[in-house]
């Protein structure tokens, strides 16, 4: 039985369609991803299954118990679902123990929620002398996990995070992103986090699921979305990309980078490589030809390097990503060698 399944889910503001028909299956103990720019829906996704807003069709149901449909929803409180909002949401009045105390009160005696609160913070790496402090003594990446214990205080079968490492400096961004994945996975908890940060959503998701314009695009492993996007709109929002005109025969796309394996019909179309299947080398041709280019500008990024390669003629200069130890410096003529395989679009 899956944790959540999501069938047909629509909601309209006013004029504005915002969630279009989408579908959405989470098995046990998976971490599902939605990412997409900001206004797609993919947070009007999170508050339908959270239950703070009801759908206009389609029905959503967490282990196997219908919550939303026609005629019916069940209120967010009795749904069983952790939330974890973008900023944590702690109360300010209350201190760290308090906190994730907080829905526990009615379910436990004083001692159990004690013994509760001390295993909790065991369970997100704080220190037992944290329960005694305010929010506001937590750096940012502190109330996240606190926000998450509260959150798995109630045991919840599906845990839902909106964006909760965005307002968190890139260094803690990183180090609590996987901190709190690590909770989760150990806890086994279900969950579904929305995020616009595509590097976020590839690195911790067992699922990535694509939003566009309220529907989803692509739905499937990180590998599968990054590698074989089902258009270019996903691939492009994936990462980086390299781009390029090509004619496909016979099972090879033909492009200024020469012959690139694909799986495609034969004919015109734009071959999609990504920046790391590409090596820049230095070479004495001055000739040109296929696979041949010059490096107009290069960024060094510390552990890597981008290199923009001008391939001449009428295609368009584009990204080389690789190893930063000793690249081809600007201006260098150099020879491009492609690994693995292209997608084409049409």
């Amino acid at each position: 039985m899956n944790t959540l399944d999501v069938t047909s889910l629509s909601k309209s503001f006013g004029a504005a369609r915002v969630l279009d028909s989408v579908n959405l299956t989470l098995t046990p103990g998976s971490i599902t991803a939605v990412v997409g720019a900001s206004g797609c829906g993919k947070t009007t996704l999170l508050r339908l299954v959270a239950g703070f807003e009801n759908p206009d069709a389609g029905t959503v149901e967490i282990d196997g118990t219908q919550v939303a449909g026609p005629g019916r929803c069940v209120a967010a409180h009795r749904r069983a679902v952790g939330y974890v909002a973008q900023d944590g949401a702690l109360f300010p009045h209350l201190n760290v123990g308090a906190n994730i105390a907080y829905g526990l009160h009615g379910r436990l005696g004083r001692k159990a929620i004690r013994e509760q609160v001390a295993r909790l913070l065991e369970t997100v790496s704080l220190d037992q002398s944290f329960a005694a402090r305010r929010p506001h003594e937590l750096s940012g990446g502190q109330q996240q996990r606190v926000a998450l214990a509260r959150a798995l205080a109630r045991r919840p079968a599906l845990m839902l995070l909106d964006e909760p490492f965005s307002a968190l400096d890139t260094g803690l961004r990183a180090a609590t992103r996987k901190a709190v994945t690590q909770v989760l996975l150990d806890a086994g908890v279900t969950t579904l986090l929305v995020t616009h940060d595509q590097a976020e959503a590839l690195s911790i998701a067992d699922q990535v699921a694509v939003m566009r314009d309220g529907r989803f695009t692509s739905v499937g492993t990180p590998q599968q979305v990054y590698r074989n996007p089902a258009d270019q709109f996903t691939a492009e929002f994936l990462g980086d990309c390299v781009l390029l005109p090509c004619t496909v025969r016979s099972g090879s796309a033909e492009s200024a980078l020469g012959r690139v394996p694909v799986t495609a019909d034969d004919g015109p179309g734009t071959l999609m490589l990504r920046p790391e299947q590409l090596r820049a080398t230095v070479t004495a041709d001055s000739h040109g030809g296929a696979g041949l280019g010059t490096v107009v500008a290069s960024e060094f990024l510390g552990h890597e390097v981008l290199l923009t390669i001008d391939p001449g003629g009428d295609t368009p200069a584009f990204t080389v990503r690789q190893h930063s130890i000793d690249p081809p410096p600007v201006h260098a003529k150099v020879c491009i060698d492609i690994i693995g395989s292209g997608l084409v679009f049409r």
